[in-house]
């Protein structure tokens, strides 16, 4: 599993290593910043600890091994989506994690890499010409049932992630362009049966009150209490814009600290980094971001492989869209989904995946020469 000659590490990306943990522990500490009082930046550097062992047994195993456990591996985690349900601790209203003593394991993160590896391990296979109609099939239903469970929990912003990488990974594999014009067309299709069948009334509220804050008619928005549907984007805004040019200063925020605004720790840590260090914080956090997903993109194009390429760019598209989808929350533009900052969000969970997929981008990277 883990044969590898050390020549290789001369051609080690170690900015696909440095740029993460650099990302982990700015965020934790504004994870501390914004809580002092608790212990969440001390579990934040304990599963730090445990997400960099993972990372450098996955750099270091062979990732065409993979080919061969991926279904095992995909299999175990719809087992762990399933125990979850039936064992799992609610927290904020979702039975999404398996309590294991003084750790919470959220099975859904985990899920995610261990979908990619199922898609990749699918969609590489050879073939002549685009994707067939049945193989998109197959491949929508090895993503529809993971999803399937996760919206069970109910974890809907969860689930939403799952659809970039599945779009993504079929545009590369040779998706025809009329196929592409259908998925829209069913993309839409799904969002207007969803929003009469699937979301609950208090999700529709966040969207209908995104699009309140868009067009900025806010009179009528509830800014002082907790339960009102505008609060935290509010709250969140204002983090922001009180940043200026250079921030507070670390530690010196004010809406984490004085307790403003909810779920600063994971949702919203990107308001407290731009309320502390301003437009200057914000920017050097986008930078390290944007230099993280272009060693990716670039490890992608250098894979020996379509497997390891698409491993790579599957893991892209949700880094990407957690970005994305995160930010725009932070900035009133998008409906709040509890969706993470990757790295800068407190959970462990999500660290420990994100850092299994680079390890694997690394192991793609080291081996891109290997016939």
């Amino acid at each position: 599993m883990f044969g590898i000659d050390t020549k290789f590490w001369r051609d080690f990306d170690w900015l696909l290593a440095v740029i993460p943990l650099a990302l982990v522990l700015m965020g934790t500490v504004f994870i501390y910043s914004s809580q002092p009082e608790q212990v969440y930046w001390k579990k934040q550097l304990i599963w730090a600890g445990a997400s960099l062992v993972a990372f450098f047994v996955f750099a270091l195993t062979d990732y065409r091994k993979w080919l061969r456990i991926a279904p095992f591996f995909y299999a175990f985690m719809l087992v762990m989506l399933v125990a979850v349900l039936l064992f799992g601790t609610v927290v904020n209203g979702a039975k999404a994690w398996i309590n294991f003593g003084p750790a919470n394991f959220q099975p859904a993160e985990l899920s995610k890499l261990a979908t990619i590896l199922m898609l990749s391990r699918f969609l590489s296979q050879p073939r002549r010409g685009a994707l067939t109609v049945k193989e998109i099939a197959i491949a929508g239903v090895i993503v529809a049932v993971p999803c399937a469970l996760i919206l069970m929990q109910p974890d809907m912003g969860t689930v939403l992630t799952f659809f970039p990488v599945l779009l993504t990974m079929l545009f590369l594999s040779g998706l025809r362009k009329r196929m592409l014009v259908i998925a829209v067309a069913g993309a839409a299709v799904a969002v207007v049966l969803a929003w009469g069948f699937v979301l609950k009334p208090y999700q529709i509220e966040r969207i209908k009150m995104t699009m309140t804050l868009m067009s900025g008619q806010t009179a009528n928005v509830d800014t002082q209490s907790r339960r009102g549907q505008g609060y935290q984007s509010i709250q969140s805004m204002i983090a922001v814009g009180s940043g200026g040019p250079f921030g507070k200063g670390v530690l010196h925020g004010t809406q984490g600290r004085l307790g403003f605004l909810p779920e600063r720790h994971t949702d919203f840590i990107a308001s407290i980094l731009a309320e502390e260090t301003g437009f200057a914080g914000t920017i050097t956090m986008l930078g390290l971001y944007s230099i993280l997903i272009w060693r990716l993109t670039g490890v992608a194009r250098l894979s020996a492989d379509r497997f390891g390429s698409l491993i790579v760019m599957g893991l892209a598209a949700l880094l990407v869209f957690h970005i994305f989808v995160n930010l725009g929350m932070v900035v009133g533009l998008m409906p709040i989904m509890g969706i993470p900052l990757p790295l800068l969000s407190y959970g462990g969970s999500s660290l420990l995946m994100m850092f299994m997929g680079f390890g694997l981008a690394i192991s793609v990277r080291l081996r891109r020469f290997v016939n």
